[in-house]
């Protein structure tokens, strides 16, 4: 299997991810037939085997907002607080209902409509994104995957399942950002925060439901995407107006062709952190997913559905 770089954004990064998967289980589809082949269950001369899509119908559910939180560990609490608006070092504030920490200038937010909520999430979004200091970002990314349904019966899905464990690891890096731009691990050059490829654009439409409170001298808004279900070449309008998404038409797999990608982009959501600056000093997203897809390789056919989710999450410090 080819070695896949590692891109941040999380379209990209869900890119990389979902053709671990394909690539995973159109291998054991070909290890299947090869072994049935052999024992004398299948004949190379007969007919194609049938293509088998697995497809899963839903039923709207609510985005329970779990109160996606900023983890401070005792070392952050501890730390003493500077004379820059109250922050700890590394721009965070504490975490604290008391309002002696409030900046004077930093209106209340309570009674905020949602489109009042959106505004304030996109001026900062794109604002940040267009920040042209020195910053310092800690980057993470995470996705996990579980195949409910393969090529080949349980025996495969198994392994399918074993093997993603094994090749899709977790991202942790500092990204060192000047004019906007900065290199990763891997020799790329990534911007600051998502949506990768565009400024954040997203409306009410799209909006299930949207939080906002003022926490020390920051915003803390927190907002669900309503569900998107798109076929194969087909953009989450949503999603990539306000974190991205997965292109399929973009994909390149020498290994195989993908026939179908029917992706449930089941409720997205997004916490962000705002500065009395306006500048955005934490994000983080969340993309559950459901998919179901099939590839091929010549005359071997196959089909994968599983439930994923992907995280990641920026730390900046100016």
């Amino acid at each position: 299997m080819k070695k896949i770089k590692r891109n941040s954004g999380s379209d990209d990064a869900l890119k990389r991810n979902i053709i671990i998967v394909f690539e995973v289980a159109i291998l054991l589809t070909l290890v299947v037939i090869v072994v049935a082949v052999f024992k004398s269950d299948l004949s190379p001369f007969k007919e194609e085997p049938t293509l088998y899509i697995t497809t899963q119908s839903y039923t709207e559910e609510s985005v329970v907002d779990e109160g996606l939180s900023i983890p401070l560990t005792k070392e952050d609490e501890s730390k003493p607080k500077d004379n820059n608006n109250n922050k700890q070092p590394g721009g965070y504030a504490p975490i604290t209902n008391s309002q002696n920490n409030i900046t004077a200038d930093l209106p209340n937010p309570s009674g905020w409509s949602t489109a009042q909520i959106i505004s304030t999430a996109k001026a900062a979004v794109n604002k940040t994104k267009a920040y042209t200091g020195n910053l310092s970002v800690s980057h993470s990314e995470a996705f996990s995957a579980d195949v409910t349904e393969c090529t080949g019966g349980e025996i495969v899905k198994s392994v399918v399942n074993l093997m993603i464990g094994w090749v899709v690891k977790p991202v942790n890096e500092t990204l060192m950002y000047q004019n906007g731009l900065a290199v990763n691990s891997e020799g790329e050059t990534v911007p600051i925060i998502l949506p990768k490829k565009n400024n954040f654009t997203l409306t009410e439409k799209g909006v299930k439901s949207a939080t906002v409170q003022r926490v020390g001298n920051e915003y803390v808004i927190r907002i669900n995407l309503v569900r998107e279900s798109v076929g194969m070449y087909e953009v989450p309008t949503h999603n990539a107006a306000s974190i991205g998404y997965l292109d399929v038409a973009n994909f390149d797999i020498s290994f195989m062709e993908v026939d179908s990608a029917d992706i449930v982009y089941k409720g997205s959501s997004i916490e962000l952190r705002i500065n009395a600056d306006g500048y955005v000093t934490y994000a983080n997203y969340t993309i559950p997913l459901h998919i179901d897809g099939s590839a091929h390789k010549g005359s071997i056919s196959g089909s994968a559905s599983f439930e994923g989710e992907q995280t990641e999450e920026w730390r900046l410090n100016y």
